[in-house]
């Protein structure tokens, strides 16, 4: 079956000319009925409307099929594939390398040598109503027809769902035009072939998607790292190949296989955590109840809610039809954001939270008066990004569906970036805007212990210390241990007073809690501060092999190694200095992410003021926390490592605690 049809000379498009006949499109569609909006998308079609009209005269006598195949013609201008020689020539290279037995670590470097070799500027691209051939859009359009009317997993699903969940040709921009469809569809099938044997599992797309998806963990295996710089390889036989670990990659990877097997999904997505560094995106797809079902591309079972307790700010899901709105804003707007540059998503947030609508006035003296949008920011790991947009009206602007407990920043978007329109402003759950307005008149000091909150694991390590003791000895099996402290609270860092005034000669950190007495770091200090060496003692390691989890590892300032016992519960490590000294103090450090205070770094404290950072000074740790002074009230904070570590959030300061956001 021919797929794409011959160019004799292919045709680029910019940006500005997909999004000019677009808005043309969408006047039209405001004006008249899908007919008119129709002739506009074949019109567009130039040379290939022929194609476009034998799809529709294949379908004539099929009224619901003739309505699906006019959705797509009529929504298809703005979307785009790769033509031309230097694309295949590219895909030719890239094969060997992905259908390799090679490390995935070693693809992503040679895939990136090979995406230097063929940089963007040379590749052609093309809309894909001028060059989509008419048996591949009827074959696309029968066979999702067929998955929802005869399949088991989608028939409960209504026409207007149908059309985003499973009747695209193509479930992303630049996907090859080829048969994904049939090429995808035996992936993993031997994770649910027996389903039909159980009258609970046998038409449900809930558990059917779990059972492929918790495959795909094994078949599809990413390099965790940095983004991968490709072409876009979404393509046969490409799709559980592809290296890159990113979590759009397997969002997408598990939407194109769950719907090639006529299990209706999507792809949702942020394009910044509200409350912590970087995007995220998922697969949220309908199951046979009437909740929607959620996965982690590529990994585990449905989830009944998406990362709960996590802010997420806004949540967009990505469609085929493209957003009126998003329309008007890349239209209308002189500059728009990198991440709102996209029509063919749609905000969906209030289907994850119970949004607010928000309200605000930019200040007279950061007022754009030409700018016709205004947008809402989060702060990522070095600036802010920008993840909704609304229009100016009578100065003030009014967005809508805003998730509560998270910092936004009011901005525009010039030639010059952003700009400032108001201080940034957090959003109370009680519905309540707090401007985050510095008040320099009242200052105060504080202690920070850390640059960065808390990660699960960190946090879950860290509960493991609640219940340990701090002991002293003068026996080496302990049999006359005493205890000089317990750790009663929640805590990760940080040093404790044993007051001792006898003198030990045995030392050491015991955990009963059946966690193999995990820790990074234990340092043990005299009267005058001075940190006292000995040999080192404990259990056994569980990983002997490996110097990184040894018992020198909680000694050798690294927060990266710690101790591993050999024993679950009760195991210890310690030192033995030779005869009994008096220890004063103890640090310790919980097996973490080293984003707490680190001796001997250099750290920078700054404050948000109306048009961006200022310093407060920096300062050399050299004990576990940092502590500043003349620090203005009510303002939002950030804490920099100029050493080393790539993770700083920012923060509030109350009850001399940080609040992260």
């Amino acid at each position: 079956m021919e797929r794409v049809r011959k160019l004799t000379k292919p045709i680029s498009s910019s940006t500005h000319e997909t999004l000019f006949f677009i808005l043309l499109l969408f006047i039209i569609a405001c004006k008249s009925e899908t007919e008119q909006q129709l002739e506009f998308a074949l019109q567009a079609a130039e040379e290939n409307r022929t194609e476009l009209e034998k799809v529709l005269k294949h379908y004539a006598n099929d009224s619901l099929k003739l309505k699906a195949a006019k959705f797509l013609i009529c929504n298809m201008p703005g979307h785009v594939s790769y033509v031309g020689q230097e694309i295949e020539c590219y895909y030719q290279e890239a094969k060997p390398i992905l259908l390799s037995d090679s490390l995935p670590a070693t693809k992503v470097r040679m895939l990136e040598e090979l995406y230097r070799k063929y940089p963007p500027g040379i590749i052609k691209k093309e809309q894909d109503v001028k060059i989509i051939t008419a048996d591949y859009l009827i074959h696309n359009i029968d066979r999702a027809f067929d998955d929802w009317q005869h399949g088991v997993y989608a028939q409960q699903i209504s026409f207007e769902e149908f059309c985003e969940y499973m009747l695209p040709y193509k479930c992303i921009d630049y996907q090859a035009l080829d048969n994904w469809r049939d090429t995808l569809r035996p992936i993993a099938e031997g994770a649910y072939e027996d389903f039909v044997y159980n009258r609970v599992y046998r038409h449900s797309a809930y558990w059917a998607a779990g059972a492929i998806n918790d495959s795909l963990d094994r078949l599809h295996r990413g390099h965790l790292g940095d983004a991968m710089r490709s072409h876009s390889l979404f393509r046969v036989p490409f799709w559980t190949k592809i290296p890159s670990g990113e979590c759009d990659i397997y969002s997408l990877v598990t939407v194109s296989i769950l719907r090639s097997k006529g299990i209706p999904a999507v792809n949702d997505f942020i394009l910044q955590w509200a409350t912590k560094t970087n995007n995220h995106s998922w697969v949220t797809l309908l199951t046979d109840t009437q909740r929607p079902g959620y996965l982690e591309g590529c990994e585990g079972k449905v989830l009944g809610f998406m990362r709960p307790g996590e802010c997420k700010g806004k949540v967009y899901r990505r469609t085929y039809a493209p957003d009126k709105g998003l329309i008007r804003l890349n239209t209308e707007a002189v500059h728009v954001p990198p991440t709102l540059r996209t029509i063919f998503m749609k905000d969906v947030t209030a289907e994850y939270v119970r949004p607010v609508n928000v309200t605000v006035k930019p200040l007279p003296e950061l007022r754009q008066n030409h700018e016709k949008y205004a947008y809402l920011a989060v702060y990522g790991n070095y600036n802010w990004v920008p993840v909704c947009y609304a229009r100016t009206e009578d100065e003030q602007v009014c967005f809508k569906d805003m998730e509560r407990g998270a910092v936004y920043l009011p901005t525009y978007y010039t030639e010059k970036g952003l700009q400032p329109a108001n201080y940034p402003f957090l959003l109370t759950q009680q519905e309540k805007i707090k401007y985050l307005k510095p008040d320099k008149q009242h200052t105060r000091s504080m202690t920070l212990h850390r640059k960065f909150p808390l990660t699960t694991k960190a946090f879950n390590t860290g509960r493991c210390i609640k219940g340990s003791l701090i002991q002293a000895a003068n026996h080496a099996d302990f049999s006359d241990a005493v205890t000089l402290h317990r750790f009663d609270k929640f805590t990760v860092a940080g040093y404790v007073d044993t007051n001792d005034s006898i003198g030990y000669r045995y030392w050491r950190y015991f955990c009963p809690n059946p966690c193999y007495c995990y820790l990074a770091e234990l340092a043990f200090f005299d009267n005058q501060g001075n940190k006292m060496t000995g040999s080192i003692i404990g259990t056994g390691q569980r990983q002997k092999e490996d110097v990184r989890y040894s018992r020198e590892a909680a000694f050798d300032d690294d927060p990266f190694t710690y101790y591993i016992s050999n024993l679950q519960s009760g195991g210890w490590i310690g030192m033995d200095f030779g005869k009994p000294v008096r220890i004063n103090k103890v640090g310790y450090l919980a097996r973490g992410d080293d984003n707490n205070i680190r001796v001997g770094d250099e750290y920078e404290l700054y404050y948000w003021d109306v048009n961006g950072w200022v310093s407060l000074g920096k300062q050399r740790a050299t004990i576990m926390s940092l502590t500043f002074n003349n620090v203005p009230d009510n303002a939002l904070l950030i804490l920099r490592d100029h050493t080393r570590g790539k993770e700083e959030r920012i923060f509030l300061y109350e009850d001399n605690e940080q609040i992260w956001y």
